[in-house]
C-alpha cells in the first residue's frame, strides 16, 4: 500500500493519498480546495487520482471535494449519515454522477484496496471513518478524520461525548496493528491533545492515549474530553454554512492578487470595508501601520485568525514582503477570502509620504502602570490565552476569550474602561489590541504578559502551584484563590 500524507501547515491540516501499488490508482482523503497541488503530488509519486473521499464536513477550511469533481474525472464519496451538502443536490452537471454517498458497512474497492466505511460521529455529524485494507498483504489504515487523533480525540460538546464515545469504541475493534491516519496535527482547533505528527497504531493509542484508555467508563471518558476540548472558533460556523450551503468560485477561476504602488494603496485605505492586513513584525507595525490595520504575522495561526477578522462582506489589502505573497493567497484562499483588493510589498510601503497615512495607535503598557489602574478599578483585563493556560491561573478578575472567540463576544467588552489585553509573552495580546482597535476600543498590551504579573505578586486566581515553592521563589505569598473546576 502507498500512502502519502499531504500537510497544511497553515491549519494544522492533513490529508492522505492512498494508492495501489500493482495499479498505481489513489484515494484522496479530505482535500483542501487545491486540486492543483494533489495533482502535482500524485505525478511525483507516480500515481492517478481516481477517487476522492470526505471524512466528515470540515469546519476549519473550505472543502476541496466539489473543486476535484470540477477540475478531474475523479469519483467522490461523501457521508449518505446526514445531509447531503446544497452544492450538489439537485445537480444535472455530468459532475454529480460521480459522487456517491456511503453509509456505515459500505465499500468500495481501488484495485487491490479495500475500502469500507465506519460511522463515527460525535465530533461531526454523520462522520466517518475509513478503513483501507489492501488485500495481497493485510496491511490495513483507518482514516479516522477527526473522531481519533494520535494522543487524543477530536472535540466534542457535552451533548456529543457519549455519541463519540461509542464511535470509539467502534474503532477499538480493529486489530492493534492497524495504522490511524489523522485528519490533523498539533495546533488544530479540532483536537487540542495531538501528540504526533499524524501516523500512530490503535495499539499504541491503547497504551499511551489518555483518553482513548477510559472508553470503558462513560463518566471518566466525558471528564476526559472536557479536559481536553479545545475552544470552537467563532468562524466555524461561517465555514460550515459554506461547506454545506454555498458554491464557492473554483480556485482555478481565481485571478492572482494584484500588487499596487504606493499612491494606489493609499486610495484602498479609504475604501468601505477594506481591512488591511499587515504580515511585518510587531516593531514596525507599531511604528508605522496604518489605521484599522491588523497585525497577524505569516505563522501557523495565520489562516485562522484571518477567518475571525475579516467578515464575509469585507475585502482585503496586504502589506507584506515580495515572496510572501503566494502563501498569503493560498493561506487566504482555504478559508474562503478570495477578494483581496489589492497588495503592497513591505519597501514600497515604506516609500509612501507618511502625511497621507493615519496610524494605528496600538501600545504597550507596562506592569507597574497596569497594576495601578487594576488597583483604581479603571482597567478591563481579557486575557486571550487558550484554556488550559487560564485554568493554570490568571489575573484577578480578569475575562477570557480566545482570539478566535472575539470577534463574537466583543459586545461583552466594556468601552468606559481601558482594556488590557495580555497572554504568555505579547504575540497574541497584540493580535487582540489591533483587531479591537480597529474597532474603536481603547486598548493596550501588558508588555511581558502573565507571568510578570504573576511574578512581582499582583492578584490573581486560580495560581495552582504549591503555595511553598512560589513562597521559596518569591519570598512572599501570592494572593491566591482556587477556582471550581
Amino acid at each position: 500500500m502507498i500512502v502519502r500524507r499531504v500537510t497544511e501547515p497553515l491549519i494544522a491540516q492533513c490529508a492522505y493519498l492512498i494508492a495501489c501499488p500493482r495499479t498505481r490508482r489513489a484515494l484522496l482523503v479530505d482535500p483542501v480546495r487545491d486540486a492543483t497541488r494533489y495533482g502535482l503530488i500524485a505525478k511525483e509519486v507516480g500515481v492517478s487520482i481516481v477517487a476522492v473521499i470526505e471524512t466528515h464536513a470540515p469546519s476549519d477550511y473550505v472543502s476541496g471535494v466539489r473543486e476535484f469533481l470540477v477540475s478531474t474525472s475523479a469519483r467522490a464519496y461523501l457521508s449518505g449519515e446526514t445531509t447531503a451538502p446544497k452544492w450538489c443536490a439537485g445537480q444535472s452537471n455530468d459532475w454529480a454522477e460521480r459522487v456517491q454517498f456511503l453509509r456505515d458497512g459500505e465499500e468500495f474497492s481501488i484495485g487491490d484496496l479495500r475500502a469500507r466505511a465506519i460511522l463515527t460521529p460525535g465530533h461531526a455529524d454523520g462522520a466517518l471513518s475509513i478503513l483501507v485494507v489492501h488485500l495481497p498483504s493485510g496491511v490495513q489504515v483507518i482514516l479516522t478524520g477527526d473522531a481519533l487523533l494520535p494522543g487524543g480525540v477530536g472535540s466534542s460538546n457535552d451533548l456529543e461525548s457519549e455519541v463519540l464515545r461509542d464511535s470509539l469504541l467502534r474503532l477499538g475493534q480493529l486489530d492493534d496493528a492497524t495504522v490511524i491516519l489523522a485528519g490533523h496535527t498539533s495546533g488544530s482547533s479540532c483536537g487540542r491533545s495531538v501528540n504526533l505528527p499524524g501516523e500512530t497504531t490503535l495499539g499504541i493509542e491503547r497504551r499511551f492515549n489518555r483518553v482513548f484508555q477510559t472508553l470503558t467508563d462513560a463518566a471518566a471518558f466525558t471528564s476526559a474530553v472536557q479536559e481536553r476540548r479545545p475552544d470552537r472558533p467563532s468562524y466555524f460556523s461561517r465555514m460550515e454554512q459554506v461547506n454545506q450551503h454555498e458554491r464557492p468560485s473554483y480556485v482555478h477561476q481565481l485571478s492572482q492578487p494584484k500588487e499596487v504602488d504606493g499612491d494606489t494603496f493609499v486610495q484602498l485605505l479609504s475604501i468601505p470595508r477594506t481591512v488591511v492586513l499587515d504580515t511585518r513584525s510587531w516593531t514596525r507595525f507599531t511604528s508605522d501601520a496604518p489605521e484599522g490595520a491588523l497585525h497577524i504575522p505569516l505563522d501557523r495561526h495565520f489562516s485562522p485568525l484571518i477567518a475571525v477578522s475579516v467578515g464575509p462582506d469585507e475585502r482585503v489589502a496586504v502589506i507584506c514582503d515580495r515572496n510572501q505573497i503566494g502563501e498569503i493567497t493560498r493561506a487566504l484562499r482555504l478559508i474562503g477570502i478570495d477578494d483581496m483588493t489589492g497588495w503592497i510589498a513591505s519597501d514600497v510601503f515604506a516609500m509612501i509620504d507618511r502625511s497621507l497615512l493615519n496610524y494605528s495607535d496600538v501600545d504597550d503598557i507596562s506592569q507597574h502602570e497596569a497594576h495601578r489602574l487594576f488597583e483604581r478599578g479603571e482597567a478591563f483585563f481579557l486575557d486571550v490565552r487558550n484554556t488550559a493556560e487560564w485554568l493554570r491561573g490568571r489575573i484577578a478578575d480578569a475575562r477570557f476569550m480566545t482570539l478566535s472567540q472575539i470577534p463574537g463576544l466583543i459586545g461583552q467588552i466594556p468601552r468606559d474602561k481601558f482594556v488590557v489585553a495580555y497572554c504568555a509573552s505579547g504575540g497574541r495580546s497584540a493580535r487582540a489590541c489591533a483587531f479591537l482597535h480597529r474597532r474603536g476600543i481603547e486598548c493596550a498590551t501588558l508588555k511581558g504578559g502573565y507571568w510578570p504579573w504573576f511574578g512581582r505578586g499582583y492578584p490573581v486566581e486560580g495560581a495552582d502551584l504549591p503555595v511553598g515553592s512560589v513562597e521559596a521563589a518569591l519570598g512572599k505569598t501570592i494572593p491566591s484563590r482556587t477556582i471550581s473546576q
